[in-house]
């Protein structure tokens, strides 16, 4: 089983850090193989809506920039992977600029499979995997509802919540903060572990 662990932050320590070592320490607890995506450290472009807004993403759920800036290849991950962790840092009330630049993408090329009837074409890459949302409110902890509605509408459109009730969709939010984000870490292991314990069932 694979997990994948999307990290927003740009930072290499604080409090965001600490969610995304804590979930990849959770995985390897259980014997999964838990792989860490550092989206900042990778320089994704926006999406830069082509030709109509609409450009390769929607015929060929791939994007015309994607194999110039590892967009492509970043893609095919997420099919391969089970289950998904996103953590973020807050920004502004949404998630860091990173997370936004990928799930912009993402979502052109996987939400637009629910309209393609080419043959072959298959749901979306998300559709029928949990996902746990981390949303890291480190200065006053303002925003972070608002951040989990970005992240959890992006995830609806890519077919996330299909059957929530049933190993799939969003398995858990969890709100972090400065106050709270020593448990908040241990938090983090326990959903891990049982987000996986769920699908393996």
């Amino acid at each position: 089983m694979k997990l994948l662990i999307i990290s927003g932050t740009p930072k290499t320590d604080g409090i965001t850090r600490l969610m995304v070592v804590a979930a990849r320490e959770a995985a390897v607890a259980v014997g999964v193989d838990a792989e860490i995506i550092e989206l900042a450290a990778l320089k994704l472009q926006a999406c830069r809506t082509c030709a109509d807004g609409w450009g390769a993403c929607y015929p060929t759920h791939l994007c015309e920039h994607g194999q110039a800036d590892g967009f492509n290849a970043l893609q095919e991950k997420f099919r391969d992977a089970a289950a998904y962790v996103f953590i973020t840092p807050v920004y502004w009330g949404e998630v860091s600029e990173a997370l936004k630049h990928f799930l912009d993408r993402l979502r052109r090329c996987q939400a637009t499979k629910q309209w393609d009837k080419k043959e072959g074409t298959g749901p979306s890459y998300l559709k029928g995997k949990p996902s746990i949302l981390v949303a890291n409110a480190g200065g006053g902890g303002g925003g972070i509802v608002s951040c989990f509605e970005q992240m959890e509408r992006a995830l609806q459109h890519m077919g996330a919540d299909a059957n929530p009730r049933n190993k799939a969709g969003i398995f858990d939010y969890i709100a972090v903060n400065r106050w709270n984000h020593e448990y908040k870490r241990e938090t983090v292991k326990h959903a891990v572990a049982a987000m996986v314990k769920g699908i393996s069932v």
